[in-house]
């Protein structure tokens, strides 16, 4: 038959394993962030290079603002980006606790019916020290399309690559402590587990950038609309509580029992 404890038990230890779940889990900060049409060096992101930035109020028709990165290409090497810089406080606890990446982007090709490739096109990436000397992982998705004006979406340093309608997408990175390696989401579905992103050479700052890189092509250009880029700590779940949860609930039922 099986075993329910009384009430005032139940209710005792459902409170207690409710308060070790909250009290474990990493409390999610906020770093840095762009939102909608506003100027991301007001938010506090730098910019460099020569392409074309400006804001965009309600983007064809949708409802929703965004900043435009556009390189208006023509044959000349241009690229440019917004970054911010973790500090090492931030680089530790993005490690230690987990971080995520979100961003809401629309790409904008130069002709929606010629096929432009994910290689170095528009960018939104993170570029974290973990600490291998003299090298940085980058996590990063590059975008293009397809000749039927499709969005293509690349990973940095991986062969994967995925098909979206055209238009808004939200997509985010969510980089887990245990494993060291992030799961990706497009519009709240599960992609791909186990990115482990691209080592390259570089012992710069750890940061986030997006923007557009450089072209050559001979085209009316190409960019991307940004209605949203944020990186945010403390996101990874913690498996620990769920044990302490089982060994509490064990605990309380082998001390009811010998009560009885």
């Amino acid at each position: 038959m099986p075993f329910f404890p009384p009430i005032g038990l139940r209710s005792c230890l459902a409170a207690s394993v409710l308060f070790l779940a909250v009290a474990a889990a990493p409390a999610a900060s906020l770093l840095f962030s762009h939102e909608g049409a506003t100027n991301p060096t007001t938010e506090g992101w730098t910019t460099s290079g020569a392409t074309l930035k400006s804001a965009v109020i309600n983007d064809l028709g949708t409802g929703i603002d965004a900043w435009s990165v556009y390189d208006p290409g023509g044959g000349v090497s241009r690229s440019g980006t917004y970054t911010r810089t973790m500090t090492t406080t931030q680089v530790a606890d993005a490690l230690l606790t987990g971080w995520t990446l979100d961003a809401t982007i629309r790409y904008v090709p130069p002709d929606p019916l010629i096929a432009t490739s994910a290689t170095n096109n528009a960018w939104c990436t993170v570029m974290m020290d973990e600490g291998i000397t003299g090298r940085r992982t980058l996590y990063g998705l590059y975008f293009g399309n397809n000749a039927a004006g499709d969005t293509l979406v690349r990973l940095y340093g991986a062969t994967n690559s995925f098909t979206v309608a055209a238009g808004y997408h939200d997509y985010q990175f969510v980089w887990d402590p245990v494993t060291e390696n992030a799961s990706l989401y497009i519009d709240g579905e599960l992609k791909l587990t186990g990115y482990e992103g691209g080592g390259i050479d570089y012992t710069s700052a750890s940061r986030v950038y997006w923007g557009d890189n450089t072209t050559t092509a001979l085209t009316e250009g190409r960019g991307a609309n940004y209605a949203y880029v944020g990186l945010t700590t403390g996101t990874a779940a913690v498996p620990e509580p769920n044990r302490m949860c089982f060994m509490l609930l064990a605990v309380g039922t082998w001390l009811w029992r010998r009560r009885r």
